[in-house]
């Protein structure tokens, strides 16, 4: 008998900041361009068009690139999806869990954050590393400290921080004794492993947290097209990265197999919002 599939994991913990009034020190983005073509995959949105703002940053984009095809909620979320591998969002009038199971784990799912009560680079940092209290906790827990995780050689350009789990059994005994139950830990989203993309000067540009590599793949990949496989569950990612040019955290979720596209994937959701942007609000 096939065993129950997890739920698709389409947004990981990761650290929430929230969206407010100045100070990203980030530069305001030049005046908008007369008019961008659009490119072939908005071709099939037709006239439908949402208009959404980042901050004062405001973008026209086709209304089949979100996920209930509306923009913006009344908060100022939006979520946007594509589809793997085109990188193409969804037909007009198709819902995003449509299609069964193997056409939902191709979702792309995008969530851009405009970020000013904390410099914009802050705010990645503490998509790294989880935000806690306790800078002791900081210092000892394996799964906080990337210096506590075993440091591996680059994948796809990005450098990984790997969960050491004899450490992590190591401090969970230690803190709640020898009958704890470490193995209950081991799916837990703080063992996630951590690939990390820093610019020539060293500064953080990219953190990707997946599910830990000890977890075998749920999916494979045949002649550019997703294959699920018999398997418990479908490993993911959660994808931290900046737009500087208007403010924005933006952060992606997709199946850990498709890691191997995450500098495409950052390129194309600039593209979007660069295609789409229309120059700031009026200032009040």
């Amino acid at each position: 008998m096939t065993p129950p599939r997890a739920p698709l994991p389409w947004l990981l913990a990761v650290a929430c900041l929230a969206a407010a009034a100045c100070g990203s020190g980030a530069a305001p983005p030049p005046a908008a361009e007369a008019s961008r073509p659009m490119t072939p995959t908005d071709a099939n949105a037709g006239e439908r068009m949402a208009e959404v703002h980042l901050g004062p940053h405001r973008f026209r984009i086709p209304s089949n690139y979100f996920d209930i095809e509306r923009g913006q909620d009344a908060q100022g979320f939006m979520r946007l999806i594509l589809r793997w591998p085109e990188l193409a969002p969804l037909p007009a009038g198709t819902h995003y869990l449509s299609g069964g199971e193997s056409e939902r784990a191709r979702n792309i799912d995008i969530s851009p954050d405009y970020i000013d009560r904390v410099p914009l680079q802050t705010s990645l940092e503490r998509d790294l590393i989880s935000n806690t209290d306790s800078e002791q906790e900081r210092r000892e827990n394996p799964t906080l400290n990337p210096d506590l995780r075993i440091h591996g050689d680059p994948v796809h350009g990005l450098t990984p921080y790997y969960t050491d789990f004899a450490k992590v059994d190591a401090y969970y005994r230690e803190r709640y004794g020898k009958h704890a139950d470490t193995a209950a830990q081991r799916h837990s989203p703080f063992n996630n492993d951590w690939l990390v993309g820093r610019d020539a000067q060293g500064t953080l540009t990219t953190v990707i947290k997946c599910t830990s590599r000890e977890e075998p793949e749920g999916a494979r990949i045949v002649e550019g097209r997703l294959e699920l496989l018999d398997a418990p569950m479908l490993p993911s990612c959660s994808h931290s990265f900046l737009m500087p040019r208007y403010g924005a955290n933006v952060r992606v979720s997709y199946q850990r197999i498709f890691v191997r596209d995450w500098k495409r994937i950052e390129q194309r959701i600039r593209e979007i919002f660069d295609n789409g942007y229309l120059g700031d609000a009026p200032a009040r």
